[in-house]
């Protein structure tokens, strides 16, 4: 763990942006996707449990965050652009086939490879946030959780809002979880705000709902859905409605005495989990396995 809260030991132009990026081990890559607004950071404890099983593991810092680049555009941030960028990254690293992890937004994208790029994805494993299909149609419960995308819709005005007195709202939302004081220093540098906002922007907003079609390709890796009970922001439902757009064989954990935060709450738990899930070949009896961890 370095003084400044940073792995980073590599850097490669992908799809117009520079990523930054941690490549530590040999063996079979795993890909560890972080959200908002977290960077590679997010896995400080997880990249040496997976590293020292003999794991080969790829932490970039996605677009918009981190030591990365930061596009202003909305349109720059689209998934479309940000699936590119990890296709072209593990390209250029030479990896034909990953396991792909996923927490918050990164999650979202690694659903997102996971269906759209099959033959690329060993194992695919999603913390906190459930298939797209799912959040299409999502209750009124969960819009009601999830209120805050609806105030990152404000070019400018968010900014603003966020920023006022001392980031007060924005400590009110995160509420004291996670890195939250390094994700005050973090969002204060020059445009990483607004790129992290865009995410939203670009994903999240009324009109990109409008345009979401319910017919989803079926996630055929193993997949293994990890939910945390002390999550504010998304529901359980997600995640366990997730099962229905997997296709190869599905496991759930749901992880108690945890935030949204789940790899920084219960580190030890989520490594154990991964390298459980990673080091093995899943019977197809395990498609329908539905264990919980209370």
């Amino acid at each position: 763990m370095s003084a400044n809260n940073s792995l980073i030991n590599a850097r490669a132009q992908v799809n117009g942006v520079e990523i930054a990026y941690v490549d530590q081990g040999e063996g079979d890559p795993v890909l560890l996707l972080h959200g908002f607004p977290d960077s590679h950071y997010l896995w400080r404890h997880q990249i040496p449990m997976l590293v020292d099983a003999g794991f080969r593991v790829i932490a970039p810092d996605l677009r918009g965050f981190g030591e990365s680049s930061k596009p202003q555009e909305i349109d720059a941030y689209s998934m479309r652009n940000i699936v590119n960028d990890v296709v072209a990254l593990t390209m250029q690293l030479g990896i034909q086939k990953t396991h792909v992890v996923g927490h918050d937004w990164g999650a979202a994208v690694a659903w997102m490879y996971a269906f759209l790029m099959p033959r690329r994805v060993d194992h695919l494993a999603v913390l906190s946030v459930g298939h797209p299909g799912v959040f299409a149609t999502q209750t009124v419960q969960q819009r009601a959780a999830s209120w805050y995308m609806l105030l990152y819709q404000f070019p400018g005005v968010s900014e603003q809002l966020l920023r006022r007195n001392g980031w007060r709202l924005f400590k009110e939302i995160i509420g004291g979880e996670g890195d939250h004081q390094r994700y005050l220093r973090e969002l204060a540098k020059p445009g990483a705000l607004t790129a992290g906002l865009n995410w939203y922007r670009a994903n999240r907003s009324p009109e990109a709902e409008l345009r979401v079609e319910g017919n989803f390709p079926p996630v055929f890796a193993p997949t293994l859905g990890i939910w945390s009970s002390g999550d504010k922001a998304l529901l359980e439902d997600g995640m366990v409605g997730s099962a229905k757009f997997v296709k190869g064989p599905w496991r759930y954990e749901r992880v108690e005495d945890a935030s949204h935060w789940i790899p920084l709450d219960q580190p030890e738990l989520v490594g154990k989990l991964l390298l459980g899930f990673l080091g093995t070949e899943q019977p197809a009896a395990a498609a329908v396995s539905r264990r919980r961890r209370m």
